[in-house]
């Protein structure tokens, strides 16, 4: 087993070393990888240490040589590095657990894991304690091994584990020989901790922190001194040491509490600053930021004790790195942290990265501002050049996001009708507002608009019409991803206000075929509203695509526009909708020959409320409802010699007005219904209806006296009556 050695390089113990070992210790600084589910890992994992475990055992009885030796090793090393899709390793940890010892696995997982809860209740019972022993006779509380090892180091690791002579070294001399056998045989990949050298027992910190310290102080004092290296050279081994270390270390409280006792790890080779840049760089970004965050809350509270003792002149140097590499990290989040620090003064404006003093001006700007709008606003008054204008203008530009993230949308309107109030600057406020259109201030409207309440998004909606054009691929983005309706009509009728500007991108979005049912609605409806009698042509086209869409909703939609659009002009649709399968697409075409005052509708409506007196149902008493109203619309249009306003009154007659002992002759009206005669008699009603209103009013009860009254007296109004 024994390999040939360079004489120029030593090993921690100062012996010689293999030159072709001397880089396998060298390891890569890498991110913590994506970790497998327990589930998935579970079963190769137990397999690994089972056989692990076995192989520790089996081996001592026999030579390494020797087949049951190969066989209780074949296939293991393979298992092992199965683990590792890029660099890590493998961490078996001996922890006093309620009184009694628990082995915990580290490295594969984002949190340690207790072997007995990997393996199966039986399996775990029988090989547990046999691994606690094992480790126990090696005074081993900490055993790490790393995935660059290659197959024969592991080999040559499992050999020297199994060593008879190796099986109890309690003893100093007999863990230098342990240490001696490693190198002798070119392991150099593993770290590992005897319970000896756990450092400062006394100390008040967390367990694995402890042992996390111990293995870099040893680890470091252990980095063989490469005679033929320069200075710098050892220096990265040292770094990359430092992230090994590390790396399984993720909750921030865990990290703080590394970076307060790092002077543990301290040797004269590696003084406490070199530890503390190499920990704090090492961290992964995904934990450090947390970790800053803590450090942030309990330096100020070490602060507050006003010790100016060590511990706090530590606090502050580390204060000063951690905002040193938040600067360097230069994310949104990183930005935030730094502007904690500044607000509680450890870190000075001038130290801050560009963009965060300009934020901070802005803020400040702002304040005064709010504390005095009419300032601001008198420097435009004064305004007389165009540079100046500028000037002043684009400090508004700046603090309008502010003062949108502080929700002061009345002063922002305040600064959009200023701009356009100055006529004789009305290219450059034409400009500005074409400026703040392509920055942040649409998206942060669109934010404060999804989240808030209905009274802030109505002081949206002006801010969105002022900023036209630009507001219209937010206001279509709420329509597509709110599920709140009433945020959706807030938006529609944005884009309804904003007028024919938005009509280009509705067509857009509409023939694009990718919206939802829902934000298809949504657009039909804005479509109808807006008038925009240049773009005509191309809604009628777009919108008769709809009339037999699968979409019952978009049918009605469809049609409700076109009736907005087209009024008398798609009356042929209106009529062949009456057909339509779904009862709300009916109603809508009903309303729709209603509003164009059609002929042939009412026509069609009588003969519908024919059929209904022979086969009545609850579905068409809502067609007759609609029926109801649209004859408030057709005045005194005539069918079969008779008006609107006649074959309502003979309908009140029949099954309105109650008669002897307090019985409808057939078929009682709904009270949608009756509701619905009183408001079409109320538009179009003559003398003709007063006499039967007035029947009506003394065989009814309840509220329905006042209504009726109602619509008596707007008749007789209309009928000059005193």
């Amino acid at each position: 087993m024994n390999r040939g050695v360079d004489e120029g390089f030593l090993n921690p113990m100062g012996t010689p070393m293999a030159a072709s070992d001397a880089d396998k210790i060298i390891p890569a600084n890498q991110p913590p990888g994506k970790h497998l589910s327990l589930e998935d890992l579970q079963p190769r994992l137990t397999d690994f240490i089972l056989h692990l475990v076995q192989a520790f055992l089996r081996t001592g009885y026999y030579t390494s040589e020797h087949p049951e030796s190969k066989r209780a090793k074949e296939g293991l090393y393979q298992q092992f590095k199965s683990f590792f899709e890029q660099e890590g390793e493998l961490t078996f940890l001996v922890k006093e657990d309620q009184e009694r010892k628990e082995v915990l696995l580290e490295g594969l997982f984002p949190e340690a894991q207790r072997l007995t809860r990997l393996m199966a209740k039986g399996m775990g019972e029988l090989y547990v304690p046999r691994m606690i022993k094992y480790l126990e006779r090696k005074d081993l509380v900490s055993l790490t091994l790393k995935s660059r090892m290659d197959a024969t180091e592991f080999i040559h690791f499992v050999d020297i584990m199994s060593e008879p002579s190796l099986v109890d070294i309690h003893k100093k001399e007999d863990q230098e020989n342990f240490a001696q056998t490693l190198y002798r045989h070119g392991v150099f990949n593993i770290s590992y901790v005897f319970n000896e050298e756990l450092l400062a027992p006394t100390r008040e910190m967390p367990w694995r922190v402890r042992l996390m310290l111990s293995r870099l102080r040893k680890d470091l004092k252990m980095v063989p001194l490469f005679h033929k290296m320069s200075g710098e050279e050892l220096q990265e081994i040292r770094r990359k040491l430092i992230q090994d270390g590390i790396r399984p270390i993720r909750h921030p409280e865990l990290l703080c509490a590394v970076l307060r006792n790092s002077d543990l790890a301290a040797t004269p080779e590696n003084p406490e600053e070199f530890i503390e840049d190499g920990i704090i760089s090492s961290i992964h970004i995904s934990h450090f930021l947390d970790t800053a965050q803590l450090f942030l809350r309990e330096h100020l509270q070490l602060k507050q004790l006003q010790q100016k003792d060590s511990l706090e002149k530590k606090s502050d140097r580390l204060a000063a790195k951690i905002y040193q590499r938040l600067m360097e990290t230069g994310t949104p989040q990183a930005e935030t942290l730094l502007e904690e620090f500044f607000r509680h003064e450890i870190i000075s404006f001038e130290n801050l990265p560009p963009a965060l003093r300009k934020k901070i001006l802005v803020e400040r700007q702002t304040d005064r501002f709010l504390s005095d709008p009419t300032q601001f606003f008198r420097q435009l008054d004064q305004a007389q050049e165009e540079k100046q204008f500028l000037e002043i203008t684009y400090s508004f530009v700046e603090m309008i996001p502010e003062l949108i993230k502080r929700d002061r949308y009345t002063e922002v309107r305040n600064i959009f009708s200023a701009l356009k109030r100055y006529t004789q600057w009305t290219r450059l406020a034409g400009e500005i507002l074409e400026v703040l259109g392509q920055g942040p201030v649409p998206f942060l409207l669109k934010e404060k608009f999804l989240a808030n309440k209905k009274e802030i998004r109505m002081a949206i909606v002006p801010l969105f019409i002022a900023l036209e054009g630009a507001a219209i691929p937010n206001l279509l983005e709420i329509l597509k991803i709110s599920k709140d309706q009433w945020v959706r009509k807030n938006a529609c009728e944005a884009l309804i206000q904003i007028g024919p500007a938005a009509t280009a991108h509705l067509l857009e979005e509409l023939e694009s075929g990718i919206a939802s049912a829902e934000t298809a609605g949504d657009i039909l409806r804005v479509l109808g509203e807006i008038k925009s009698p240049e773009w005509k042509t191309p809604l009628l086209k777009a919108l008769r695509k709809f009339i037999s869409h699968e979409h019952p909703k978009l049918r009605e939609q469809s049609v409700h526009a076109l009736c907005l659009i087209a009024g008398r002009e798609e009356e042929e649709v209106f009529l062949a909708s009456l057909r339509d399968p779904h009862i709300e697409v009916r109603k809508m075409a009903v309303w729709c020959l209603g509003m164009i005052r059609s002929a042939r509708g009412l026509e069609k409506m009588v003969q519908i409320l024919k059929q209904m007196n022979t086969s009545p149902s609850l579905q068409m008493d809502q067609i007759e409802t609609q029926i109801y109203h649209a004859f408030g619309n057709l005045g005194s249009m005539q069918v079969a010699g008779e008006t609107p306003e006649g074959i309502l009154l003979e309908i009140l007659e029949k099954r309105g007005i109650k008669r002897w002992g307090g019985l409808f002759q057939k078929n009682p009206l709904t009270d949608s219904a009756l509701g619905a005669i009183c408001d079409a008699l109320g538009k179009m009603g003559t003398q003709r209806s007063i006499k039967i209103l007035h029947e009506l009013k003394k065989s009814l009860d309840g509220h329905w006296i006042p209504k009726v009254g109602e619509v008596l007296k707007k008749i007789e109004e209309r009928a000059g009556y005193s």
